[in-house]
């Protein structure tokens, strides 16, 4: 029923431009008809009405060029060509025919010409539109390309982060394993059961962090953005590391302007430079040097005419960790703030990662600035207040 309607439905669409083309082509047919009569009809000697006569028949004939096809509109002129030729005829013999002879010549002209200009503009604008369909056909491909792009993008971080997570899960859980096998045989010594007891609770506690890592990069906690003088942060970091830079013969260097304030929020601050600075100290093989640099970013002077106080500030503050480690392999450079990506045997490749995303929240940046085979600057980007 649907399919009889649907055709139905076809048919009359089809039907309106063959009632619309007949109406039309009855409507050219009266008023020529009209305008021969009218020629016809009217006294030879009215040479001023004749003249007036021919020259509005041009405008059913353009009318024909603008609605039909040449070889319709060259029908039509042709037929009032042929007819008036007539009229011409009969005019002449009282001497006036030749007045008229060169309009019943540019009939043909002008409506094959009106025809022919008006199927190249209608052929010129199919084209455009069939374009048009193609361009948009091939942007619709376009995003639906980009959208599979983004979905695999998305699967294979996802998969790289499920595979980092497995691995570094995978490793305790071994320790683990093996440590409960010795402590759950009788025949295990009291003091080896201490020991894999102690093992036990070490790997149990490397697992804890492992996870808490991984939550702290998947859901970052919300900023709290206030003043905080950057001095008295970093002077903080530097007390929480000043043992594993003893122990590492790395000497830190502060070389904060004791002015600078940053806007962000002081907790998060503290940790993405503790990660970084933790990492600056791991670079080291030996002994070296870890400097923490603060330069405040100037805008440019305020316009004439400004209000008072809109001067010279800071807009933001670049706070650079140079260190004198080995430097950044260049295989790890694209994917260095990526989980689990680290360059070292006992890296857990959370640092960066979870640095870097804290930094977002706090609407700064880290980036590796330069690195060599002397030393890496990291340089973390924050809104000064």
């Amino acid at each position: 029923m649907s399919q009889l309607a649907a055709g139905r439905a076809d048919a009359a669409s089809k039907e309106l431009p063959e009632r619309g083309r007949a109406l039309r082509l009855a409507l050219l047919a009266c008023a020529l008809a009209a305008l021969t009569c009218a020629h016809f009809l009217t006294d030879h000697h009215a040479v001023a009405v004749h003249d007036l006569l021919f020259k509005v028949t041009f405008v059913p004939l353009i009318l024909a060029g603008l609605w039909f096809r040449p070889r319709v509109a060259l029908a039509c002129s042709a037929a009032t060509s042929a007819v008036y030729l007539v009229h011409v005829y009969q005019m002449s013999q009282m001497g006036h025919g030749s007045l008229w002879l060169g309009d019943v010549v540019l009939y043909n002209v002008v409506a094959g010409l009106t025809a022919l200009l008006t199927q190249r503009r209608a052929e010129a604008l199919a084209r455009v539109r069939t374009q048009a369909r193609q361009l948009e056909d091939s942007a619709r491909a376009l995003l639906r390309a980009e959208e599979t792009i983004r979905t695999s993008e998305r699967l294979r971080s996802l998969g790289e982060l499920a595979s980092g997570m497995a691995h570094e899960i995978r490793n305790p859980l071994g320790g683990i394993r093996g440590a409960a096998e010795v402590v759950v045989k009788p025949e295990t010594p009291p003091a080896a059961r201490a020991e894999f007891g102690a093992l036990l609770e070490s790997e149990i506690a490397r697992l804890d962090r492992v996870v808490a890592n991984f939550l702290e990069f998947a859901r970052p906690p919300r900023a709290t953005p206030a003043s905080v003088p950057l001095a008295e942060v970093v002077a903080r970091v530097f007390l929480l590391v000043a043992g594993e830079a003893r122990g590492r013969g790395v000497e830190l260097v502060d070389e904060v302007p004791p002015a600078c304030v940053v806007r962000a929020d002081p907790d998060l601050l503290r940790q993405v430079l503790l990660n970084v600075v933790l990492n600056a100290l791991q670079a080291h093989d030996g002994p070296g040097r870890v400097r923490v640099r603060a330069t405040p970013e100037e805008l440019p002077a305020a316009p004439r005419g400004a209000p008072p106080g809109a001067t010279e500030r800071a807009a933001r503050v670049q706070i650079d960790v140079i260190d004198g480690g080995r430097g950044v392999p260049e295989r790890l450079r694209r994917t260095l703030f990526d989980p689990y990506v680290t360059g070292r045997d006992d890296g857990t490749g959370m640092g960066l990662a979870v640095a870097s995303r804290l930094a977002e929240t706090m609407d700064a940046t880290l980036a590796l600035n330069a690195t060599s085979a002397a030393g890496s600057t990291f340089r973390l980007s924050l809104p000064s207040a």
